[in-house]
């Protein structure tokens, strides 16, 4: 603030006459943002102003530069008058006390902390000058010395004090918990002006001691599988002697164990644990003793409060849940295979066609198990359903805890049904006590028609294919991919043994019942060439029966004769199209030998009535040659027929004419005979070829050949 009564004084002349209104002059002061702060002397021009000034009161960037507009003006007729500006500097004073932004200021700092930041205050000056408005920040108080401040500025007149604790030093929560300071802050007033505010540090405690586990509250319990038990079953206690300890507990590990074996994670999501400690039975049906009967739930306690330098968890604690057995598991099937295949001329009597397995996890007599037939449809090819009862039976053995029920044929099976036979087991267990459980499952056994019947013929008696079919079959399989089931071997009748000393009956079947045909088995023998020579080396020359070999020469012979009938129908139509192209060539010599004679005529003088060509003795008449010293002797016509162009030109020309008959003669010539190719040398190689299926549905027979091979030996 200043207060100034005399700022300046206006001076000003007229050089009108003196002591007139024209040089009598007036001071007036032109309105402005700042000249209501001020006065003038109409007639002195004396500037003054109304009352103190204060610096922070003018527009900053004004930096206390105030400029008023002082007009003189004459009282002559007309007024002519003058305006001057007048800049008043406004000098800053140290006249302003820094201010807080808060009365009081609240921090926190936890112990054993040193080096770091407890909190921040600021102030600052209105003052505008920097040498006015600089800001000093100290602090005092009870245990001030374990803090620091220090300051910055953050701008013109304002700055922030940061309280730190020393790198070197820290507090303590036993020692003192709360910190009452005063934080002033003062600039260079002479006077001491200073400005104070309050700041409370409450040290935060540290949780320095791990919890720890109740073991009264980890004893083993027991619980009962298959939805026995719902709910809470335990709850795990824990404790902390840190004051405001906030625990919580966690599951760390489930261990899942059958009679002392760990199982892996099934029972994972049995239980389940809550921060407060308490334990849930979390899949209350899907506890199961058969497949664990202890359950380990490892689990520890956690102080979400405690400081990041310290251990924060408890030691490991075992709770040990104890799983009761209730009888609640029905038998299942281990379906190894639920498709079996039944070749009527193959099984007898009392003869295995199929099995079951099936298991009980239940212990003792729970866990038995007896096999039952309770029905046989068969399913004929065209969808119909026939009832069967008493064509089969089951026997049940055991083998550790896997039981097998055999199933057996009882009486013969009739080969003239095509279909399949839908067999229907049941598995029931023998508990002590409560009713029995019981599972069911249906077995398709396909049967196999003899129209897949396959019948393979081998050079060697059939005493040495016997003791080859293991080989045999293993082959076959190998190329086939099927199972191969032998009927028979039998030596081939002596009438009919032209390559082969014997033969096996066999059917080719894949696992879902399906079987191979003839054409099929060939073709799957020849994609395999190890199989193939494998067979070869055992003695298979022929796919199929003899008769179809039989039928197969006579087809062949057949198709010799109709090949022979069409290659003499060729001959004779390329004789006639000869024969007639030479009819034709022989016109045309005729015609030739007509020219050369009318031609013969007209040079010995015979010429016919017309007028001379000019320069020559010819004649212009019809066949006449109009050329100079043209020959009259010997026009022979020659003749070309074997150029189609010589078609279009005249027989009756004279040029150059001549019949040579030798020379046609030696033209017409026999086409050359083509031979065929000699063909390559064949390599060592099976060909298979026979038995396809025609359009009348009849097989024929395949037979394997080895060019390179003496057949006899075969």
């Amino acid at each position: 603030m200043a207060d100034v009564r005399l700022l300046l004084s206006a001076q000003a002349y007229d050089n009108d006459e003196p002591d007139t209104n024209n040089s009598r002059l007036l001071f007036s002061l032109l309105p402005g943002p700042y000249s209501h702060n001020f006065s003038i002397d109409s007639n002195t021009g004396l500037l003054r102003n109304q009352g103190p000034l204060d610096r922070e009161a003018i527009d900053p960037t004004l930096q206390g530069r105030i400029v008023l507009t002082v007009r003189v003006s004459d009282c002559g007729v007309p007024s002519l008058s003058t305006d001057v500006n007048v800049t008043i500097n406004v000098e800053d004073i140290n006249d302003n006390v820094p201010v807080f932004s808060q009365s009081s200021y609240q921090f926190f700092v936890k112990e054993r902390e040193s080096g770091v930041l407890v909190g921040v205050v600021e102030a600052w000056d209105a003052d505008q000058t920097e040498v006015n408005n600089r800001i000093s920040f100290g602090l005092s108080g009870s245990g001030a010395s374990n803090f620091m401040i220090r300051g910055s500025v953050l701008g013109p007149g304002r700055a922030e004090g940061q309280i730190w604790l020393p790198s070197d030093g820290s507090v303590d929560y036993e020692t003192q918990a709360l910190f009452l300071l005063t934080v002033t802050a003062e600039n260079l007033d002479p006077q001491g002006h200073e400005a104070t505010a309050g700041v409370n540090v409450t040290v935060v405690d540290v949780n320095d001691e791990p919890p720890t586990l109740d073991e009264g509250s980890l004893r083993g319990i027991s619980v009962a599988e298959n939805g026995s038990q719902h709910g809470q079953v335990a709850e795990v206690v824990a404790r902390d002697v840190d004051t405001e300890a906030q625990l919580e507990i966690q599951l760390v590990n489930v261990i899942c164990t059958k009679a002392g074996v760990d199982v892996g994670g099934l029972c994972h999501d049995w239980f389940s644990v809550e921060a407060n400690g308490s334990v849930y039975i979390n899949q209350s049906e899907a506890i199961d003793y058969e497949a664990c009967d202890l359950v380990t739930l490892v689990v520890r306690a956690y102080d979400r409060t405690t400081d990041p330098r310290f251990q924060a968890y408890s030691n490991n604690g075992s709770l040990l849940i104890t799983i009761e057995d209730v009888n609640d598991n029905a038998p299942y099937f281990l379906l190894d295979n639920q498709t079996f295949v039944i070749i009527p001329e193959l099984v007898i009597p009392n003869q295995q066609v199929a099995s079951v397995r099936a298991r009980d996890n239940d212990s003792g007599n729970n866990g038995a198990i007896e096999f039952s037939i309770l029905q046989v449809n068969f399913i004929s090819k065209d969808g119909a359903t026939i009832p069967f009862q008493g064509f089969f039976r089951i026997v049940t053995s055991v083998e550790a805890t896997v039981f097998t029920g055999s199933i057996e044929l009882v009486t013969n099976l009739d080969s003239t049904l095509q279909g399949t036979y839908q067999v229907t087991v049941q598995a029931q267990d023998k508990p002590s006590v409560g009713p029995a459980q019981e599972a069911q499952v249906t077995l398709n056994l396909f049967t196999v028609d003899q129209s897949y019947r396959v019948r393979l013929q081998f050079s060697t008696p059939k005493e040495e294919v016997g003791a080859n079919v293991e080989e045999i079959k293993a082959a076959l399989a190998q190329a086939t991919r099927t199972t191969v089931y032998v009927v028979n071997i039998q030596d081939v009748e002596s009438t009919a043994r032209a390559r082969a000393q014997s033969y096996l009956d066999a059917y080719f079947v894949f696992s879902n019942g399906s079987a191979l045909t003839l054409s099929e088995l060939s073709l799957m023998i020849r994609k395999d060439q190890d199989a193939l020579t494998q067979l070869l080396r055992l003695g298979l020359v022929v796919l199929g029966s003899q008769e179809s070999q039989e039928e197969d020469q006579g087809k062949l012979f057949i198709s010799v004769i109709i090949g022979l009938g069409v290659a003499l129908l060729l001959v004779l139509a390329i004789m006639i199209m000869a024969l007639v192209c030479m009819r034709k060539s022989y016109h045309r010599k005729l015609r030739a030998m007509k020219a050369a004679k009318e031609a013969r005529k007209t040079a010995a003088g015979v010429l016919p009535s017309g007028s001379a060509i000019p320069g020559t003795n010819m004649y212009n008449t019809e066949r006449a040659n109009p050329m100079l010293n043209l020959p009259t002797k010997d026009l022979g016509l020659e003749y070309l027929t074997s150029s189609s162009d010589l078609d279009y030109v005249s027989l009756n020309s004279l040029d150059d004419n001549s019949v040579d008959l030798d020379g046609n003669n030696q033209k017409i010539k026999k086409e050359p005979q083509h031979n065929p190719p000699e063909k390559d040398p064949e390599p060592l190689s099976v060909v298979l070829s026979g038995r396809q299926v025609d359009t009348s549905g009849e097989q024929q027979g395949m037979s394997f050949t080895n060019p390179g091979l003496d057949t006899t030996d075969l």
